[in-house]
Formats: structure tokens, C-alpha cells, sequence
């Protein structure tokens, strides 16, 4: 989604996770950690989506998506971590013992835990943005994490309007979402869905 947001020429490579696309020899030499995404800009090869996402705009379309500011960058750095660290966590923490066929429900503590941070989540947006009242990365890196709770569909997000507001308005300011984060957002629902009994 950043390539496309900042206007950047790109070679999307598809890696089918799911049936070992990041356990070849070819992309253990890449990323030994069998991640994804990655970025590969000439001789330099990212393997974290945020830090990717840093080092794109800083590189090559400095502004307020991450601005040199170092007090307003630190705001945004503290909402990337907010996410990796809190929110996609609890998201994760629902969801993959689901996905990956080690429960078949979502233990109520974990959901509790996630709906903890849908709230802080829905504070967060009441301006319109992740982060005050214009788009950074952090709205980028917080929409793949709500996405994939949408798709998976396990929790009540009607309490949340303040973020259903700022998902959708997300969803049509982000070039190419669809594609870029709609669909795989989609699989991944359909994998925990594939698992899930209510």
C-alpha cells in the first residue's frame, strides 16, 4: 500500500505462504526469517513492513506521511509500535491458534484483550486519521491490522464507529487497497473462518 500511496514504480512478487512460498531456497536467501512482505531496493533488503514503510518515505517522498519533525515523527513511531506490539498482537492473539489449527474457538480473555484496543483504536481515529487530523503511516500500518479483523469477523466492531468511519474513508484514500491489502485481508479471513467454530 505505501508503494502505491507515495507513487513509486514497483515489481510486486507473489509468495504463496500458505503453500511454502517463503520456505524455497530462493527467498531463504532473501529473508531467512520467512517473512513477509519484503523490500528490496537495489542492494538493500528490508524484511519488516514498518521499517519499510519508514525508510520509503523518508528515501524518497519526505512529508507528512513521516515528517523529519522529530517530535512528530516520534508520534507516529510510538503508533507503529502500538500496533506491532498491542494491537496486531491481540489480533494475532485471537487468530492464530484458529488459523493455524491449534484451537477452534477464540478464548474470551484474548477477545476481551483485542476489544481492549479496538477501543483505544477508536480514540485514536476520532480526527479523522490514526494521528491527528492528517494521513501518515500509521494509518497505512493500522488498516492491514483492521482489515484482517473485519475479514475474520469474529468480534462485534459495532461499538466502534469512530473506527468504521476512519476504515472506510482509509479504504478509498489508499490507492489500489483492493489489491494491495483487501484481497489478502479476504484470504486470511477465509483461513480463519476455514478453522472457526462459533
Amino acid at each position: 500500500m505505501a508503494l502505491d500511496l507515495l507513487k513509486l514504480d514497483y515489481t510486486f512478487v507473489d509468495v504463496n505462504v500458505l503453500e511454502g512460498g517463503t520456505r524455497t531456497p530462493e527467498f531463504l536467501s532473501i529473508n531467512p526469517q520467512h517473512t513477509v512482505p519484503v523490500l528490496v531496493d537495489g542492494n538493500l533488503t528490508i524484511t519488516e513492513s514498518r521499517a519499510a514503510m519508514t525508510y520509503l518515505v523518508s528515501q524518497h517522498k519526505p512529508g507528512q506521511l513521516y515528517p523529519a519533525c522529530a517530535k512528530k515523527r516520534s508520534q507516529i513511531d510510538q503508533r507503529l509500535y502500538f500496533n506491532i506490539g498491542t494491537f496486531y498482537k491481540r489480533m494475532g492473539d485471537c487468530v492464530y491458534p484458529v488459523n493455524f489449527g491449534k484451537k477452534s474457538t477464540v478464548d474470551e480473555g484474548d477477545k476481551e484483550a483485542l476489544k481492549e484496543a479496538l477501543m483505544w483504536v477508536n480514540q485514536m481515529v476520532v480526527g479523522g486519521y490514526v494521528l491527528g487530523n492528517s494521513m501518515t503511516i500509521a494509518d497505512v500500518d493500522f488498516l492491514s491490522t483492521m482489515s484482517s479483523i473485519e475479514a475474520c469477523d469474529f468480534v462485534n466492531l459495532s461499538p466502534y464507529k469512530n473506527l468504521k468511519v476512519w476504515s472506510d474513508k482509509m479504504k478509498k484514500e489508499i490507492p489500489n487497497y483492493a489489491e494491495n491489502c483487501g484481497k489478502g485481508a479476504l484470504a486470511f479471513g477465509a483461513w480463519f473462518k476455514s478453522n472457526y467454530k462459533q
